[in-house]
């Protein structure tokens, strides 16, 4: 499970339909950054090389160009100025690789959300707990092949109350798991690895700001009892307003991997 520190969530309108086009471009700018500095970089490495033989020349005694205070001059000033391109250069490659992952996050994270989105025919328990199964490749096999060998296994995944002021839809944690139907405790490490999956639906009203901060509230609460990182929290409704979505999406807490808002309008039935 990917943990993102300090993620940047200036670089990208997350909503943009050009979201890919605009990652390329900001790819090719670092890597033409890194161009030019290297070809900054190779004149003053070609002149300290130049440096360096004069000076070995002269200490064979082939030949005297300048004076040896001259010389180490030169190749102190050649030296000093190589490394501090090199440190500059080392800052923007390390920059750029942050960046990257930051990206890589948003487009795991933007994937599940889409995938799960498609997969939900209705915004209920069982359907959203299949949608996780078909989506999320990390874990989705690994609850399969656990549900298969315990059936009962589902209801003690959805409807959950976990506590007087706290339901979720779904929930997936090792204290959930029955050790016997467990093999090796397989299934244990795999979501131990991947964190929790909490799962709410919201079909009475519109998923807005409230709804949005209440559930995040919820998962902190989790959080907070049991110590687990929950590695995926879910937020489903019928209509999603844009600040409950720019909330769910600008949120970042180093216990909560993806943290995704789902707009699922309800599907009317065609009038026979």
């Amino acid at each position: 499970m990917r943990k993102i520190k300090n993620q940047e969530q200036g670089d990208f309108n997350f909503f943009s339909p050009t979201l890919i086009t605009n990652y390329s471009e900001k790819a090719i700018s670092f890597i033409n950054s890194i161009e030019r500095f290297l070809f900054l970089l190779l004149p003053f490495l070609i002149l300290f090389a130049i440096v360096i033989l004069f000076d070995t020349v002269a200490i064979k005694n082939y030949v005297q160009i300048l004076s040896d205070d001259i010389f180490d001059l030169l190749a102190s000033i050649f030296g000093f100025i190589a490394v501090g391109i090199i440190i500059y250069l080392l800052k923007i490659i390390v920059d750029t690789r942050k960046k990257m992952d930051n990206w890589a996050y948003v487009f795991e994270k933007n994937t599940i959300g889409t995938s799960i989105s498609i997969s939900l025919t209705k915004l209920e328990s069982l359907d959203l707990l299949n949608a996780i199964v078909e989506n999320v490749k990390e874990i989705g096999e690994s609850i399969q092949k656990y549900i298969s060998n315990d059936t009962k296994s589902i209801e003690r995944f959805t409807q959950q109350n976990f506590s007087d002021n706290v339901f979720f839809d779904i929930l997936i944690d090792d204290t959930r798991i029955d050790k016997d139907k467990d093999e090796n405790n397989f299934f244990k490490n795999k979501i131990n690895e991947y964190g929790s999956i909490i799962g709410k639906i919201q079909t009475s009203s519109v998923v807005d700001s409230n709804t949005a901060n209440i559930f995040i509230q919820s998962i902190l609460e989790y959080v907070k009892v049991t110590n687990k990182f929950v590695g995926l929290a879910l937020l489903v409704g019928n209509e999603v307003t844009d600040e409950a979505m720019k909330i769910v999406t600008n949120y970042s807490n180093k216990h909560i991997g993806y943290l995704i808002v789902i707009d699922k309008p309800a599907v009317i039935d065609p009038i026979q």
